[in-house]
């Protein structure tokens, strides 16, 4: 389907108007009527064949799954390294942690400006540029000698390496999709579960037959060229693909990046996900430690982020599709009570086994809300600066990622104990629960709160 320059004024106005949220995600300005209304890297895109299209969006899904897995693996990886190191240098687990944390914070930084680029320019480019640099910032860290070194390698390369794969997934995905939104978000999102069932085991083994550092050394590789190789299959849909789609409930022109930071619904969410991320970061950077604390092995104690990445992926999956069906809203109420829930059965020391049990149920719980929280933001705010806005919430999730699991370290050094910040998480997800709430109004709801 395509603009018909000779249709009737009112007919071709209407098409227009049904794409005017898809406009400059920075000013909404554009050379004349038609480029007002769509992003300029969509008039770049080539045409698909209608009968194509479905192949063409699960080809998209399928490439963007493989570089969220291969970008969230060392992540996800590092609560494994994190006592390897602190027994192999002799440093402190909060001081290790920072190293995370400046990744975690330099990349939410990143998001906003790789999202805004990834709105002008199409996906493809800042995408391969960022998850190359990843990767190495990952394999150098093999060759770590200070402390500054990790904070340099995977604070800073991994971080800014790592800024764009959340976003530019979710943003392109909801591009793509509309009837299956949730569960197109969710399977592609499962990469960042999936890697959680994989990494810890996978960390371990590498570790015992090749050291730490050859680990780090294949992390980044790794990265380096299944990512690199899925990018190039990203793009953003033709012109035929959004025209076939409904207008957002933001309305038909949707929000501007500057008329979504004067909405205080954008600062309500920016909080509610800053909570979201400083737990789940907390939680699966230091079980691995908290079971070694115990006297668990090592190879033991990673099975601790296996149970949270098969409850997180099977969450992902299932709660975004029960997101298309019972609404964002429901689905990130329900989510919050299995984290609440298994949050006080892990504070209460049970047995390694029910322990697992509680983390699977934990990491269904975040990434089912993870995926209601991704799922609202265009009906808050509409397609127009999709990338850029996601990109900013990002900062909040990233900023309570970096710091949730360096408060929780350097408590842990101080008391010897993970009581404290533990016992405070399940606090932090009900005011987050809250200011969801607050978030997603509507505006009419919103202004008169």
């Amino acid at each position: 389907m395509v603009v018909d320059e000779r249709a009737a004024p009112g007919e071709k106005a209407r098409v227009l108007d049904a794409l005017d949220g898809l406009a400059d995600p920075l000013r909404g300005r554009g050379h004349g009527r038609r480029s007002h209304c769509i992003p300029p890297c969509v008039y770049r895109q080539g045409s698909v064949r209608s009968s194509s299209l479905p192949r063409q969006r699960w080809l998209i899904a399928a490439s963007l799954f493989a570089v969220v897995f291969s970008a969230a693996s060392p992540i996800a990886a590092f609560g494994v390294f994190l006592p390897t190191l602190a027994e192999h240098f002799g440093w402190s687990r909060g001081a290790i942690s920072v190293a995370l944390s400046l990744a975690l914070l330099l990349g939410g930084i990143g998001a906003f400006a790789v999202g805004a680029i990834a709105d002008r320019r199409g996906p493809r480019g800042i995408l391969l540029l960022t998850v190359a640099f990843a990767g190495v910032g990952f394999a150098l860290a093999s060759t770590t000698r200070e402390l500054w070194h990790l904070y340099v390698f995977i604070g800073v390369m991994g971080g800014l390496g790592t800024s764009g794969f959340y976003v530019i997934a979710s943003a392109t995905v909801t591009r793509w999709f509309e009837e299956q939104r949730g569960l197109a978000l969710a399977l592609v999102l499962a990469g960042f579960n999936v890697s959680f069932v994989t990494a810890g085991p996978v960390a371990v083994w590498l570790i015992e037959r090749l050291g730490w550092r050859g680990a780090f050394l294949v992390f980044g590789g790794w990265l380096c060229l299944v990512g690199s190789l899925a990018a190039l299959v990203v793009r953003d849909p033709p012109l035929s693909v959004l025209l076939t789609m409904r207008t957002p409930r933001a309305g038909t022109r949707g929000m501007s990046i500057l008329g979504a930071l004067a909405d205080r619904r954008l600062w309500l969410l920016e909080l509610c996900w800053l909570l979201l991320g400083s737990v789940v970061l907390m939680v699966s950077v230091h079980i691995v430690s908290y079971s070694r604390d115990r006297g668990t092995a090592l190879a033991t104690a990673s099975f601790a982020l296996t149970a949270y990445g098969i409850g997180a992926t099977i969450g992902r999956i299932g709660f975004g599709a029960l997101a298309d069906r019972l609404g964002a809203r429901s689905v990130m109420r329900f989510c919050i009570v299995l984290e609440v829930v298994a949050l006080i059965v892990v504070l209460l020391e049970p047995p390694q086994e029910l322990l697992l049990v509680a983390l699977a149920v934990f990491g269904m719980g975040f990434s089912g809300g993870d995926t209601a929280f991704v799922r609202i933001i265009p009906d808050v705010f509409g397609l127009k600066a999709l990338g850029a806005i996601t990109g900013l919430l990002a900062l909040g999730w990233r900023s309570g990622a970096a710091l949730g699991p360096a408060v929780a370290g350097f408590v842990h050094d101080a008391t010897g104990s993970y009581a404290v910040p533990f016992g405070l998480a399940p606090v932090a997800l009900v005011l987050s629960y809250a200011l969801f709430t607050w978030g997603s109004a509507s505006r009419q709801s919103a202004s008169s709160a």
